[in-house]
């Protein structure tokens, strides 16, 4: 119970996260939803609609299904489309055997955008307070994992 209503908190955070940004280039995200259950997806779906409703994103959205939350979600990018940022929501969030959210960028460094830094800080205080501490928002920087994943997206062409 206490982890549905940490997932249902975390679909709280986006409706308070459209709050206004001034325009500039906007982020080419894909948010990865893993999760298994309809509740947990249609959650997903509303977290995404005010990540979008924001205006910091160009935003896609993929379903996929994993048999681990540590298998690659997405395979070769037969599409072209790359990304500056992919937010997947894990298999076992919904069941509080993960408990966070992966936020996979390249790596940080001079050459990161502002408004990617900005996009990235603003999910991360969105999860952390919207889930009331129950879940959080990781980069590669915080946990190597999430660092094979990013090289692993570039490699197959999702990340720009």
């Amino acid at each position: 119970m206490l982890k549905r209503l940490g997932l249902c908190a975390l679909v709280a955070l986006g409706l308070v996260a459209s709050e206004g940004h001034a325009q500039s280039p906007k982020i080419d995200l894909l948010l990865v939803d893993e999760t298994q259950t309809f509740q947990a997806s249609l959650m997903v779906q509303i977290y995404a609609r005010a990540l979008q409703e924001t205006g910091l994103f160009n935003f896609e959205a993929k379903i996929v299904s994993v048999q681990s939350s540590y298998d690659d979600p997405l395979g070769v990018n037969t599409t072209g489309k790359k990304y500056e940022l992919i937010v997947i929501v894990p298999r076992g969030i919904e069941d509080g055997s993960v408990l966070s959210i992966w936020l996979i960028t390249k790596p940080i460094g001079p050459q990161t955008r502002p408004e990617l830094l900005k996009a990235l800080q603003l999910i991360r205080e969105r999860v952390t307070q919207g889930s009331g501490g129950l879940f959080r928002a990781l980069t590669p920087m915080d946990d190597g994992a999430l660092g094979i994943f990013a090289t692993v997206f570039e490699h197959h062409g999702w990340l720009k």
